[in-house]
């Protein structure tokens, strides 16, 4: 796909492009920053931009990531708005089970849909607005947005689903904890360890860590906490 927009030697904005030897080497990346900071899909850069921000700043931990799923959001909202005859919290969930929002995270959601919208807006105005102009630009807005949100709808139905297994885990670690249970290894110590337990009239083995000490074989032992990842289960004797 070819991106131009106005004359090579200058952005669309007037400012001037110097670095000659750049446009030569990397044309086609030249000409999707110029096309992503024309006039109409500069908002959509923007967003864009504050997404990546966003995310790099999850992974190097100076913010949080919430795996906390949205599907409860609007219950207390229904409740609220019945008196007045208004059910904005079913149509909150019924637009979020539609469109997947209630299914992931919002932010993650969010995340693809301005993904979509940014590179859907640059293959729209490129085939049918190749005079740039600001109203068919605006046209397309309509069009751009039902398929960045079907194709973010048919994006996170996977990712939902890994996300539930997130979900799933942190409920059976929930059930766990606070459980008694004997110790059926040779021992258990920081290191390694197994503990019997009953989950639904079933003995289930489940790997334990102590937090100092070590229990032998036949030990009784409380489940007090989940270790990293649910992997194991820390353990103290009763």
């Amino acid at each position: 796909m070819r991106f131009f927009f106005g004359n090579w030697n200058s952005l669309s904005f007037g400012v001037p492009l110097k670095s000659h030897r750049f446009q030569t080497a990397f044309p086609n990346v030249f000409e999707l920053f110029q096309a992503a900071i024309s006039p109409h899909q500069i908002l959509l850069s923007l967003l864009l931009a504050l997404v990546v921000c966003y995310w790099l700043l999850v992974i190097l931990g100076a913010l949080d990531f919430e795996t906390d799923l949205p599907d409860d959001l609007g219950d207390g909202d229904a409740d609220a708005h019945h008196a007045h005859g208004v059910n904005t919290g079913g149509a909150w969930l019924t637009a979020g089970r539609l469109f997947g929002f209630s299914q992931v995270p919002i932010v993650v959601w969010l995340s693809f849909l301005v993904l979509f919208l940014w590179f859907l807006s640059l293959v729209l105005n490129e085939k049918w607005n190749p005079a740039h102009s600001t109203l068919q630009a605006f046209i397309l807005i309509l069009p751009n947005l039902i398929g960045s949100l079907i194709i973010t709808k048919l994006v996170t139905i996977p990712v939902a689903k890994l996300f539930k297994a997130m979900a799933d885990s942190d409920t059976e670690a929930e059930e766990v904890i606070g459980r008694t249970g004997t110790v059926c290894s040779v021992e258990a110590d920081e290191t390694y360890g197994q503990l019997e337990i009953t989950a639904n009239g079933a003995p289930l083995l489940i790997n334990v860590r102590t937090q100092g000490g070590t229990l032998a074989k036949g030990s009784q032992a409380k489940i007090t906490a989940a270790g990293p990842d649910n992997a194991f289960y820390f353990i103290e004797s009763v």
